[in-house]
Formats: structure tokens, sequence, C-alpha cells
């Protein structure tokens, strides 16, 4: 009979939360890859960092940094329909 949490090959339920595999150095911790990606939005530079599933289809958080006259530069974020978020390769 199997012995509960972390008797199988992902390791324990420590290493796991930790976000180690099983056998792994526990000392080296892994990086979780971000799910914020560059894109481009009205040829503007700009990162995706969500998306949503809405009534009316898909939609993005964006990120920007925009100039706004008597205040100068600015971060916005603002949601957007999928239709105007360009991917950058």
């Amino acid at each position: 009979m199997r012995e509960g949490y972390g008797s199988g090959d992902h390791g324990t339920l420590a290493d796991r939360v930790a976000g180690r595999a099983g056998g792994e150095d526990p000392s080296v911790v892994a990086t979780p890859v971000t799910p914020a990606r560059h894109c481009r939005v009205a040829g503007e530079p700009s990162l995706l960092v969500e998306w949503c599933r809405t009534e009316r289809g898909w939609e993005g958080r964006v990120v920007s940094v925009v100039w706004i006259d008597a205040v100068g530069w600015a971060t916005v974020a603002r949601w957007l329909p999928a239709a105007d978020i360009e991917p950058v390769p």
C-alpha cells in the first residue's frame, strides 16, 4: 500500500509546494515562469499580464507607459479586446 503524500515520483508535498520535483537538490528552488508577454497596442510597446474570457470574448489586461499632457509619463493598466493586442515575437 502507498504511504500517502510524497511516496510517488513527484516528491514530497513540501517539495511540490516549493516547486521542486522529487529527487532534486532541496537547496535549489525552481523559478516559476511569468505569464507576462510583450505585446503592442496601437503600435506602442506594452506588457500583457493576464487573460480573461468575457461575454464579448477574450480580453487581456495590458500595462503600458504613456505620455499624458500636464502629467508626463504614466503607467496605465487596462482591459482590452484580444483584437486590439498584437503579439511581439
